[in-house]
């Protein structure tokens, strides 16, 4: 008889990629979610980019007066530049639960009297006494005064709500605005830092920089290489594959 031939070694199966089906979906799934995050963030950034761009143009341009006449109130646009001369009344009201550098305070909003017209001035923050009884001291130049500084608009009024006539107010909106005979109760001007009545401005133009914007795209784009990286080591046989090298 003829001996039987040895059969050959059984080849080992291959060790599956992919070991944890439940966690690889859901990484599919956070994946091109992480990454939208991170791109949308990055197009916020160049949004307030380009608007920062646009508002230091504005803002650089030659001031507009603002006399009877000189100017329609169509034409008139956010951040434009403006210069008055005119005089401070006794007419003032603080805008309660503004903050500078982390304290509290108030902004305060001035009647100015310009070619026998009313406008509202804010002329600045000023800080809060102690006490919440207290209000802070205000004084202001009797003699006329050329003004400079920017159209800032009032907020609209919330349905129902009545302006209550007090020095210290919670918001600068129309019910406030049209309660002072104003000749634009639509505008306010915000006064430049460089103007000799101005307290402390440093005037936040837009609710975030672009940079904020392009720090929250880093870290989106951060988590979704940080998923990566656990879905191999977690889900895969990546790891035992190098090993075994």
């Amino acid at each position: 008889m003829r001996e039987r031939e040895p059969s050959a070694p059984l080849k080992k199966p291959s060790v599956a990629l992919i070991r944890n089906w439940p966690l690889t979906l859901l990484s599919g799934l956070l994946f091109p979610l992480l990454l939208s995050l991170g791109a949308w963030q990055l197009q916020r950034g160049d949004e307030k980019a380009a608007l920062n761009t646009a508002i230091d143009t504005r803002l650089s341009a030659q001031p507009q007066s603002l006399a009877k006449g000189a100017v329609k109130p169509d034409d008139l646009q956010i951040y434009t530049p403006v210069r008055m001369l005119g005089y401070y009344t006794d007419e003032y009201h603080l805008l309660d639960n503004r903050t500078r550098n982390g304290r509290v305070g108030y902004e305060v909003l001035q009647i100015f009297v310009s070619a026998h017209q009313r406008w509202l001035v804010n002329r600045g923050w000023v800080e809060a006494p102690p006490q919440r009884d207290q209000l802070p001291d205000i004084s202001w130049p009797l003699a006329a005064k050329v003004i400079t500084g920017f159209l800032y608009p009032t907020q609209k009024t919330a349905e129902g709500a009545r302006f209550t006539n007090a020095r210290r107010i919670q918001q600068l909106d129309s019910a406030f605005a049209g309660s002072l005979e104003l000749a634009q109760p639509q505008w306010s001007i915000r006064l430049s830092a460089d103007s000799d009545t101005a307290l402390v401005t440093d005037w936040q133009l837009i609710n975030s920089p672009p940079e904020r914007h392009r720090a929250y795209a880093t870290q989106w784009f951060a988590m979704a290489a940080a998923l990566v990286i656990l879905w191999l080591s977690a889900a895969t046989s990546l790891p035992q594959l190098l090993r075994k090298q």
